[in-house]
């Protein structure tokens, strides 16, 4: 309760204090009205805010006289005046402001200082901030305000400082407001007062820059970039992006390279509005009305225009090329490219002899529609028009492809399709089948193949038709309606595993762990969120793929977990970063990806190794593919001659001392030299020797040990004399009649 706080009342602000001064004030009004109670003070405080329009919980009160809940909202702090001035009046009102001056919890302490306020009171000055930094974004604001914080010891995260400085949250942390302070005294705002100043002078010229941040779509950038392409006849999106950057810079905007890339690419979006304006400007003012006006197709169909802009497949070019060099003696690809460059020339475009040539040559996938169409008008002939099938992503004319086939097709499932699946309202709507030609190639290609040839047929579902199949399964559990989710999204699994194809891994075994996480994905979809499916389950496809190449990277475990997986995928390209500012086999790297990782050098370095090392096949040839396997390489202990020569010259020592001995052995200890001391094969159990002799485990147990001790007294003898022994191998070979008599 601070004697600075003005008495009046401010009904629902969001702001919170702290409130050790309310709880002394409290504790101080108790101690001079022993009758009262704490929950009768709670109760009067309730219904006095409830006077105000303001409804407020008991138990909340209780919770903040008790010292429960740390803040307290100024209103609360404003009904404890007022009922302190009615019980006790102006004098009760001086005490307890004098002794909470005495305790330092009045005036501009931090005990009275807001410790959250209002989002809405610090949005104007980020916004001052923004204006007068108009090169900077919100995301570089959020940065700077985390460097502030950061030196007051407060940690928070980039993507929640953009949301509070979006306006998405109601209350934010005082220590914001400060550090936006700090930041405008580096731009010149001298105190509050003066950022109050500016902001009620430029509230025009704020609120301006601020509708100039706002996104919107970037179609128009898109269409408008096509036609300009099509005016200066200028294929690459690349040399256009160049062009802008560097017209854009010129009007004091910076903007990246690859930004401006995707906008002209049509890959971005959104756009803000004040780029928006500046690069339609740009591109307005350098093409011409007719071609900005000008429609880019025609009739469905792609104009010539845009086909020479266009990819084309490049393996009908080289067949015509070919062609050509066949039937014209004396000609060569180097020469027919260099007459394509000029004949790319007449149709006003530029190009090589040096990259026109690999695509003769069938080196390359895809060109430029003009190289196409320069071939096509080679000679002298007639102008021909690229035919629209080697156009990639033109729409193709249904009325050339032939009639679908009655029969089913070979690769077919002979299920009938899930009825929950969408009804094609027309025959544009339907999903088309593979032709019949296509599916004749698709037999004779690998099974993977064919995999993927057969699942074209699902078609994506609308939002509506995947939420109606979710609940279907959920609430009845139709497992049709989970197999034609399942269906329509297993494209979508082979565009996932893709991503995952450098590591060295099967395209077919990712796509097979993918699709088990499809299927746990439509057994924990809730629709009940509104998702899109695909959404949701992209996450399950993923972790079920990374789970898998952590798992079949080597046959020696790493571990799992979160950390395992970030530092296994970002680790390479960490430490290349790294290796580049601070030059390679530096001390110091292990130690900074420990700390960007949050984990110990030691793991840093046993990762390293993993990720650095893949398991090899020892069937794999070592040089080349005539020499010999890895394994073939592998040194053989048993085959080396010294320990073959110990071996041999051991052996026959204890044979010949056996031999000197054998004799004096009764029949039952021979049998034991045989089989338990001499054998090479598996050692045959003390039990089955009782039973073969007739005599219980133990008695043999017993015969072994003094078989032991004979054949140990023997080899001391041989030692005390320190000769050598002839070898005197015992009869094994030939079962002495003692033996087989004891053994029947």
């Amino acid at each position: 309760m601070s004697v600075t706080m003005p008495a009046a009342a401010m009904a629902e602000t969001p702001e919170r204090i702290p409130g050790a001064a309310f709880r002394a004030a409290a504790t101080l009004h108790l101690q001079r009205n022993p009758h009262l109670s704490r929950e009768s003070l709670a109760r009067e405080l309730r219904e006095r805010l409830a006077r105000r329009g303001i409804g407020y919980h008991l138990r909340t009160l209780k919770r903040q006289l008790s010292g429960a809940v740390a803040t307290v909202p100024p209103e609360v702090e404003h009904a404890l005046r007022d009922v302190i001035a009615d019980a006790g009046g102006a004098d009760a009102i001086a005490a307890i402001e004098q002794a909470l001056v005495e305790a330092g919890l009045s005036g501009e302490s931090a005990a009275t200082t807001p410790t959250y306020i209002a989002c809405e009171r610090m949005l104007p000055l980020a916004q001052l901030w923004l204006y007068l930094h108009p090169e900077r974004s919100k995301r570089a604001l959020a940065f700077r305000l985390r460097e502030e914080l950061e030196r007051v010891g407060i940690r928070l995260n980039v993507d929640s400082l953009q949301s509070i400085l979006a306006g998405k949250q109601r209350l934010v942390r005082r220590e914001i407001q400060d550090a936006l302070f700090a930041l405008l005294r580096h731009a010149g705002v001298t105190s509050a007062a003066d950022a109050e100043a500016r902001i009620e002078a430029m509230s025009r010229e704020i609120r301006g820059a601020q509708e100039g941040r706002a996104f919107e779509s970037a179609r128009t950038i898109h269409e408008l970039a096509k036609a300009w392409k099509i005016e200066h006849k200028e294929p690459s999106s690349r040399r256009l992006a160049i062009l802008l950057k560097q017209r854009l810079a010129e009007r004091g905007i910076a903007i990246g390279l690859p930004h401006v890339q995707k906008l002209v690419d049509g890959r971005a979006r959104r756009v803000r509005h004040a780029m928006a304006k500046a690069i339609e400007s740009i591109l307005r003012g350098d093409a011409s009305s007719a071609a900005i006006e000008a429609p880019v197709v025609k009739d469905g169909q792609p104009s010539g225009a845009e086909l020479d802009l266009a990819w084309v497949k490049a393996a009908p070019i080289a067949e015509l090329a070919r062609k050509h060099v066949a039937d014209n003696p004396g000609m060569t690809m180097r020469k027919l490219a260099i007459q394509l460059s000029r004949e790319v020339e007449a149709l006003g475009y530029a190009t090589s002899p040096n990259t026109i040539q690999p695509i003769l040559g069938g080196h390359k996938k895809k060109t430029r529609g003009f190289i196409y169409r320069a071939l096509l008008h080679l000679d002298g002939a007639a102008p021909t028009r690229v035919p629209t099938e080697h156009v990639f992503g033109a729409p193709r004319d249904r009325s050339t492809e032939p009639p679908p086939s009655v029969d089913p097709p070979a690769d077919a499932e002979t299920s009938p399709r899930s009825r929950l699946a969408p009804k094609a309202s027309s025959p544009e709507a339907a999903p088309r089948k593979p032709r019949p030609e296509s599916l004749g190639a698709s037999l004779s290609q690998s099974p993977f193949g064919a995999y993927r040839a057969a699942i074209q047929r699902y078609q994506a579902l609308d939002r509506a038709t995947e939420l109606e199949l979710a609940w279907r399964y959920r609430r009845e559990g139709d497992h049709a309606a989970a197999n034609a989710l399942v269906e329509s999204h297993l494209q979508f699994v082979v565009k996932v595993a893709s991503q995952y194809r450098g590591y060295g891994m099967q395209l077919a075994d990712l796509v097979e762990e993918g699709n088990l996480g499809l299927l746990e994905a439509v057994r924990r979809f809730e629709p009940s969120r509104n998702l899109r499916f695909k959404t949701y389950a992209i996450y399950w496809i993923r972790a079920y793929i990374v789970d898998h190449l952590l798992r079949e990277w080597s046959i020696v475990g790493g571990g799992t977990g979160p950390l395992v997986s970030r530092t296994f995928f970002r680790l390479r390209r960490e430490r290349a970063k790294l290796e580049m500012q601070l030059g390679e086999g530096d001390a110091s790297i292990d130690t900074l990806l420990a700390t960007r990782f949050q984990t110990t050098e030691d793991a840093i370095r046993s990762m390293s190794l993993r990720v650095a090392s893949r398991d090899t096949s020892l069937d794999v040839r070592a040089y080349h593919e005539d020499g010999p396997t890895l394994l073939e390489t592998l040194r053989d202990p048993s085959s080396d001659p010294e320990h073959l020569t110990a071996s041999a010259e051991r052996d026959a020592f204890v044979r010949g001392v056996v031999g000197r001995v054998w004799k004096a052995l009764d029949p039952r200890e021979r049998l034991i030299v045989e089989e338990r001391l001499l054998s090479r094969d598996d050692e045959v159990s003390l039990a089955d020797l009782g039973r073969r002799l007739g005599v219980s485990r133990e008695r043999v147990r017993q015969l072994e040990a003094r078989t032991k001790s004979k054949l140990r007294s023997a080899f001391e003898a041989v030692v005390r004399e320190g000769g050598e022994v002839a070898e005197v191998p015992p009869p094994t070979m030939q079962p002495e009649p003692e033996i087989e008599a004891l053994c029947a």
